[in-house]
């Protein structure tokens, strides 16, 4: 969904977008565990290679001035040096939501080919300041920071009489089962006995699921992701510590629709919004649960906390035609 987002946010500011779908081909090449345990091996060779070859027949057929290629997990170095040595006035962008440098010991293997076609591309957009001087060390020979925002012809606040009952929740998060988060939803369904229900996959192999089969559901796309958010007294916004994340998409997504945002409190959300007044922050399962309790029974202070993170969305430019704008002006000035 945020490269859909991203992608019609192009088409939204009079660019002529061309569409390479990577996740078929990703789907085919991923080598399945247990076989992956007992090869040491990630993708399979050659649809690996099928891909690159229709990726740069696709390249040379469209004749892009820009090439923006997002997750390019399976993109050869060596594809990259044909397509610059065929398209020399072609800018080759790469746009990375996730952390090819992160700490998940399972996924390091997948961001291989990445690795090694670093130097290839003309500009990496990246989220963190630590991606960029892991990238510049890597040989890219240009980084810049990218600040996600919320695309707004699908955020945007609901009347209550517009999201159905199924969706309406005292507390919800939506997202997959990573890190501390896991502990973190035990602990507040089990020991603080907090009414809340989670949306995402995968939730199924962990305990919190067995023990509390009800609280959760399949996960939640598009308009449906965005009633959930204004059927939800609460959003929690959990951040992926193995990425080294200190925001996500539901930063700027929740706000945005008029949510009350509960989230971890780390120094990039400190900064675009103030703790107590345009949203509320924690830094242990006892601080969220209180706040949550505190909250459910003070509509009042919901209702304006929530109001006064929707003004600083708006106020402050936190949107995605803003961000998509940026970059592409940061992509011309590689030009001049």
């Amino acid at each position: 969904m945020s490269g859909w987002q991203r992608c019609q946010t192009l088409k939204e500011l009079g660019h002529e977008v061309i569409p390479f779908e990577q996740s078929g081909y990703l789907n085919r090449a991923a080598v399945r565990a247990p076989f992956r345990l007992l090869t040491q091996q990630f993708y399979h060779e050659r649809a690996v290679e099928e891909f690159n070859r229709s990726l740069l027949n696709e390249l040379v057929a469209s004749q892009p001035e820009v090439a923006w290629l997002e997750w390019p997990m399976i993109v050869r170095r060596e594809t990259l040096a044909e397509a610059v040595r065929r398209l020399p006035k072609c800018r080759f962008v790469s746009f990375q939501d996730d952390n090819p440098l992160g700490a998940r010991p399972s996924e390091q293997q997948r961001w291989r080919d990445f690795l090694d076609a670093i130097p290839q591309y003309d500009l990496h957009f990246v989220k963190r300041p630590t991606d960029e001087s892991e990238l510049q060390r890597r040989g890219a020979k240009a980084t810049r920071l990218f600040r996600h925002g919320f695309y707004a012809p699908l955020f945007r606040p609901l009347s209550a009489t517009s999201v159905p009952e199924r969706l309406r929740q005292r507390v919800s998060f939506v997202g997959s089962p990573l890190d501390h988060r896991v502990r973190i939803v035990f602990d507040l369904l089990n020991k603080h006995k907090v009414p809340m229900r989670v949306y995402g996959n995968r939730w199924n192999r962990t305990l919190s699921y067995f023990r509390n089969r009800s609280s959760f559901g399949s996960a939640v796309l598009g308009d449906d992701y965005v009633r959930v958010i204004c059927g939800s007294r609460i959003c929690l916004g959990f951040v992926s510590s193995s990425n080294g994340d200190e925001y996500s998409m539901r930063t700027f997504e929740v706000p945005a629709c008029k949510g009350f945002f509960l989230a971890e409190r780390t120094p990039i959300h400190q900064e675009l919004f103030e703790e107590g007044q345009e949203a509320e922050f924690f830094g242990s399962v006892e601080e969220c649960a209180d706040k949550i309790r505190f909250y459910l029974n003070n509509e009042a202070a919901r209702d304006r906390v929530a109001e006064q993170g929707y003004q600083r969305c708006l106020k402050s430019g936190y949107s995605l035609h803003r961000s998509v704008s940026r970059a592409l002006d940061q992509i011309q000035a590689l030009n001049e």
